[in-house]
């Protein structure tokens, strides 16, 4: 008798784990599916904000277009602007599927060209305080902003002396 009550004890221990690991099966399913719908949304924001992205820099390659002589930035600057520019779209990638960081995937776009070193970037973000708080920031908003920046102080011109002025009214 106390054997026929410890199998019925034991039996129904065992049809409540059986019937638990269900459970668990289910939930497992679930979760998996829910798992995989958010993969999709992943990728797909993934590729709105590369799109974005390349258009950013297409919009910022066009204003670079409209940079004149006077320009408040010297031509290494403007080199370095144009690589910011151009390494856009890369630089979200590499930030959202590798997860490097802005300054991580700008210094490997240096590596990967020869017209700009790590130096001038460095020189040049510490010598605009407009670019310095940006480029430290070191996020990929912070950079779609230090692209812009970038760009309106290529636009810059420098203001003109007044003895320039002044010898092109008495001439």
């Amino acid at each position: 008798m106390i054997w026929m009550a410890l199998f019925g004890v034991i039996m129904v221990v065992m049809l409540y784990l059986l019937w638990h690991v269900e459970q668990v099966g289910k939930t497992n399913r679930g979760l998996k599916t829910k798992l995989a719908a958010r993969e999709q949304e992943i990728l797909k924001l993934q590729q709105a904000t590369y799109q974005l992205a390349e258009q950013q820099k297409s919009v910022l390659e066009q204003k670079l277009g409209h940079v004149t002589v006077n320009s408040m930035l010297s031509a290494h600057e403007l080199q370095v602007c144009k690589l910011l520019c151009s390494s856009l779209p890369v630089v979200v990638k590499e930030y959202c599927s590798k997860g490097l960081t802005t300054q991580q995937a700008m210094a490997t776009q240096i590596r990967r060209q020869s017209i700009v070193s790590a130096s001038q970037l460095e020189y040049m973000m510490q010598k605009h305080a407009r670019l310095t708080t940006l480029w430290n920031t070191n996020s990929v908003t912070s950079h779609l902003q230090l692209c812009s920046v970038v760009v309106s102080l290529a636009l810059e011109q420098v203001p003109a002396k007044v003895s320039n002025l002044e010898a092109a009214i008495n001439a």
